[in-house]
């Protein structure tokens, strides 16, 4: 792992961490180790001088954190605009919409404006909500959902989350990467910055350039390309639970430097909703598999500042599973679980470039592929393979018998780029992912006849993120 102390002006930001192997997990999160305070500053554009002064402004007790950012008067703002609005979080996610509504129909004039916008990857999840130049120019912080508005209504439990912490109709209140607005802002380079938040890969046929990326939040493995750029990296390790993890460190340590708390109730039900779900209430089990002891520290200090009993884990747990394993997949339709929750991850060999999409299921892969309408989901497995051409299709899936957690993964391999037994015999021979041969499931594309792959995972904590880990890894030594 990179060591990041005694760094100069050039240096100090391009943090980042690489072999997420080895790693000291004591220390991971210290200040020094954790370039918060260069982040926050680099995407604010802020100076040190400026940072300083705003500490100072709290400190002096003349002065309150509400002179300075006074919430109350600008969530009753926008009360009086949108009667919906029930919290401070909804009032700020309105203000986004409107302001990128006026702003952007004269983004090529003179006006002095500036945009940040911060993509979450395209699973959509929660953390995607949680993200001084010249003359001062009037800066707006915006997060967007990087899918299709019309996508949303398959986050099933993203959606019902948010409804709990007062964010209703969020099709209505987020900006998705399809708005029209967006779009027209997103024409002009000079007007806006990039923020990269749960991934750091370029996306194929994204709405942003690449060039205007200033600073990414992830933990997952950094990209090569990535590496170079001078742009803020808060990359960790693989292990690391929840990318929300590093955001809510983000708040401890800005907190605590400025002497007030920037974590309201609004914001911490996001934060303590996706770390739960993402750790799924952090079983003894899955500790250094799904979670590390840093990622249960943040969460437990944020529950006792915030006095969340023991029993509201289990509570919330038991719904986000309920909700997780109870979709009627007649009216929801079969195929769109490959919209749900999926990853794109690209490789290269030897200068062969190709991608394999995985997808997670909230059902069993075998018991979907032997679904009345399972010839719906192959169709448009096929359908996106060849459209995307994707070497690999793989399905993993997670469920539940007599309260008991399972997991399987199908393996479709569309052609000739990656070679199939050898990939397959060092999954097989993998300890980690433990895997036991179930068959295959014969299927037909394009008049073609294919094999899907099945085989049962032993070790349930095994996730997406660590298979992307082991294919990095056997992909780069071949």
């Amino acid at each position: 792992m990179s060591s990041n102390n005694n760094l100069n002006e050039e240096e100090e930001i391009l943090f980042f961490y690489e072999d997420p192997k080895f790693f000291d997990e004591k220390n991971l999160y210290q200040v020094n180790r954790a370039p918060w305070f260069y982040h926050l500053v680099n995407v604010l554009g802020l100076t040190k001088d400026n940072f300083m002064e705003i500490k100072h402004m709290i400190e002096d007790k003349k002065n309150n954190i509400l002179n300075l950012i006074n919430y109350k008067s600008y969530t009753d703002n926008y009360l009086k605009k949108n009667e919906t609005m029930k919290n401070m979080l909804c009032a700020y996610l309105y203000s986004c919409k409107t302001s990128l509504y006026e702003y952007s129909k004269n983004i090529n004039c003179e006006q002095n404006i500036h945009f940040v916008f911060t993509f979450g990857n395209i699973t959509a999840d929660l953390t995607n909500l949680m993200g001084k130049k010249k003359d001062d120019p009037l800066m707006f912080f915006i997060p967007v959902i990087n899918i299709k508005k019309n996508d949303m209504r398959l986050k099933i439990l993203i959606i019902w989350w948010l409804e709990k912490c007062g964010i209703e109709n969020p099709e209505e209140l987020l900006i998705f990467n399809d708005d029209l607005n967006l779009l027209e802002v997103l024409k002009n380079d000079t007007k806006y910055d990039t923020c990269l938040v749960d991934f750091n890969k370029s996306e194929n046929n994204c709405v942003y350039n690449i060039n205007n990326i200033k600073s990414i939040i992830d933990h997952h493995i950094l990209n090569e390309e990535m590496k170079n750029k001078k742009i803020t990296k808060s990359v960790f390790p693989i292990y690391v639970c929840s990318c929300m993890v590093i955001i809510a460190y983000f708040y401890k340590y800005s907190s605590e430097f400025l002497g007030i708390s920037l974590l309201n109730r609004d914001i911490m039900w996001l934060i303590y909703g996706t770390m739960l779900k993402d750790s799924n209430n952090f079983p003894k089990d899955d500790f250094r598999k799904r979670w590390i002891q840093s990622d249960l520290n943040i969460y437990l200090s944020m529950k006792k500042y915030f006095r969340i009993p023991d029993i509201m884990d289990i509570y919330i747990t038991q719904k986000f599973n309920n909700i997780r394993f109870s979709i009627d997949l007649k009216k929801f339709g079969i195929e769109n679980l490959l919209f749900v929750d999926y990853k794109d991850y690209n490789y290269d060999i030897q200068g062969k470039k190709f991608t394999i999409r995985i997808c997670s299921l909230d059902f069993s892969v075998e018991s979907i592929l032997s679904h009345e309408n399972v010839d719906t989901l192959v169709n448009k497995m096929c359908e996106l393979c060849e459209e995307n051409k994707f070497a690999a299709f793989i399905l993993m899936g997670s469920y539940m018998i007599n309260y008991v957690y399972h997991k399987d993964i199908g393996l479709l391999f569309f052609n000739e780029d990656i070679t199939k037994d050898k990939l397959l015999m060092a999954l097989i021979a993998n300890q980690d992912i433990s895997l036991c041969e179930k068959g295959f499931k014969r299927i037909t594309c394009k008049n073609e006849s294919r094999n899907i792959d099945l085989f049962q995972i032993n070790n349930t904590s095994y996730s997406r993120k660590r298979l992307e880990c082991f294919l990095s890894y056997y992909f780069n030594s071949l």
